[in-house]
């Protein structure tokens, strides 16, 4: 069983979204954000980096820095660039794309579900990551990106969230090149409503954010462990996610690079490839994948379709990925750890073969590998299995932006470092 509840959350003032709102920042360049922090001292990454408009760099780690940003965050609230909300609610998103609209649901979800698996993974994290960002949660304090979640549909939350969203929004903005949309439900009719319907979903899927809530959930127990007469909604015993149901998320690909051939000229790929492998050749006609066991390839300009001759055993309950690793990446390639092999980079699949062109041939990449993407049914599969997929299996959409929602984890004083 799912339980969500709503929060006190911080918003930007009306009509100040724009300018508050940021990608996170690793989606920019060191350059790009300067200029922005410099520019705009209203935009969220004055807190995520709150010297660099003064020319000061700090380390990631840097306790000051953190503090700084803790800081920056109260004095955004003190100046009322973000202004926290008078009563808990929760918060429906909406994000409109061209070709796809993507509406979810913004709350906490205990950290204790992480441990008793009403949340599920797929991806595996790594300790020393989730030490550094619960290091800075429990400096900085706040959750400003939600974790991405994502459930089976059900009518009843469906019917919920188009209810809802047929009044007009609090907040209706372009951001990212995208149409943002932001309601406010803090009716306790509404809430319980949402939260009894919900109830009926027995398990999330983290999609994105596997480091996020991992750090969060070792924030809470350490907490926990301190102050175990702590009442059960301390603030800190949970953490900020949106919740997607499947039908209203994209799930892509993501695509391989290999940076050398280790030596190998095309000729000697190709026929290693066509010993367990029908390779089609389509000269310069970009070609992706159609099913599952298909992989496209390019390489000195030429584009390869390649299709299994036989299918592997136990291929079925196999990932595309995986099969890539074992019967292309390790053997041809002697590719062995995609997590920490530097030779391999990923590009997400929904910037298409083009993408896969242009690093080939600006000589960043010496071949492309596409791959077909991972079904939700696969998904789900593999979460409730407890199997871990390869690094950079998935590839979901929307991507969120920080600062439009803030969760205050509202950690004791003497607690924070």
């Amino acid at each position: 069983m799912a339980a969500i509840f709503p929060f006190k959350a911080y918003l930007p003032a009306n009509n100040l979204e724009e300018q508050v709102v940021s990608k996170p920042f690793d989606k920019y360049t060191l350059q790009e954000v300067e200029q922005i922090v410099k520019a705009n001292p209203r935009s969220f990454l004055n807190v995520i980096k709150p010297d660099l408009a003064a020319g000061v760099h700090r380390n990631p780690t840097d306790p000051a820095g953190l503090q700084r940003s803790r800081e920056q965050f109260l004095q955004f609230a003190h100046e009322n660039i973000l202004e926290r909300q008078e009563k808990p609610a929760f918060y429906i998103y909406r994000q409109e794309k061209p070709d796809f609209t993507y509406t979810g649901i913004i709350a906490t979800i205990a950290s204790a579900d992480y441990r008793n698996d009403t949340i599920r993974i797929h991806e595996q994290t790594l300790a020393l990551k989730e030490e550094k960002l619960k290091d800075y949660l429990q400096v900085v304090g706040i959750n400003a990106e939600p974790v991405m979640f994502t459930y089976p549909h059900t009518a009843e939350i469906d019917e919920l969230m188009n209810r809802l969203t047929a009044a007009p929004p609090k907040a209706d903005f372009i951001a990212d090149g995208k149409r943002q949309m932001l309601w406010l439900v803090d009716k306790s009719e509404d809430i319980r409503q949402i939260q009894t319907a919900f109830e009926q979903v027995n398990h999330v899927y983290v999609a994105d954010g596997h480091h996020r809530s991992a750090s969060s959930v070792l924030l809470s127990e350490e907490l926990a462990h301190k102050h175990p007469q702590a009442s059960k909604d301390a603030p800190w015993r949970s953490f900020m996610g949106v919740f997607f149901p499947d039908h209203n998320l994209q799930l892509f690909a993501f695509n391989r690079l290999l940076k050398d051939t280790g030596g190998l000229s095309k000729n000697q790929i190709l026929e290693k490839l066509s010993l367990r492998f029908h390779v089609e050749e389509h000269l310069s006609n970009a070609v992706e994948p159609q099913k599952k066991q298909e992989f496209s390839i390019f390489i000195d300009n030429c584009w390869y379709l390649l299709s299994f001759k036989e299918e592997p055993p136990a291929a079925a309950q196999q990932l595309d990925a995986d099969l890539l690793n074992a019967y292309i990446l390790a053997p041809v390639f002697n590719i062995h750890d995609l997590r920490n092999d530097h030779r391999i980079d990923f590009v997400p699949g929904l910037k298409g073969p083009d993408a896969l062109c242009k690093k080939v041939q600006s000589g960043k990449a010496a071949i492309a590998f596409g791959l077909y993407p991972v079904s939700f049914e696969q998904f789900f599969a593999f979460s409730d299995q407890g199997r871990m997929m390869p690094p950079k299996s998935t590839w979901f959409e929307p991507k969120l932006l920080n600062g439009l929602v803030v969760y205050d984890l509202e950690i004791p004083e003497d607690d924070r470092r």
